[in-house]
């Protein structure tokens, strides 16, 4: 799991007893996304490489939509995450202004707790 990995790089804490793989993903990618590092961050909450994963590369866009357009949305590090993909779904969508799409990705990708 690349979460195992990338915790150890960079000194976050290791998977806590009782926590789930879904829950540690979560918990390094948003500690991940807060040092900025977004190809890290979408790597570990996609569980594989960007350049094997159009995930990956669709939470990178959204993040950089993001950037291009001057949002934070001010969420917590863990809800970035939803919110880059979400972000990389509006974006790639032919329809931009498409308001459902918007709420269907939120729904999706945004925080589960």
């Amino acid at each position: 799991m690349l979460a195992t990995e990338y915790a150890k790089h960079y000194e976050i804490d290791p998977q806590h007893e009782g926590e789930s793989d879904v829950a540690f993903k979560s918990r390094v990618a948003g500690a991940l996304r807060a040092q900025d590092r977004l190809i890290e961050a979408h790597e570990t909450y996609q569980d594989e490489r960007y350049e094997e994963s159009d995930d990956v590369m669709t939470g990178l866009l959204g993040a950089l939509g993001q950037a291009m357009q001057g949002i934070d949305y001010g969420s917590y590090d863990e809800r970035k995450i939803g919110d880059d993909i979400a972000s990389g779904i509006i974006v790639k969508s032919p329809n931009r202004d498409d308001a459902l799409m918007a709420l269907m990705a939120l729904m999706l990708f945004g925080d589960k707790r």
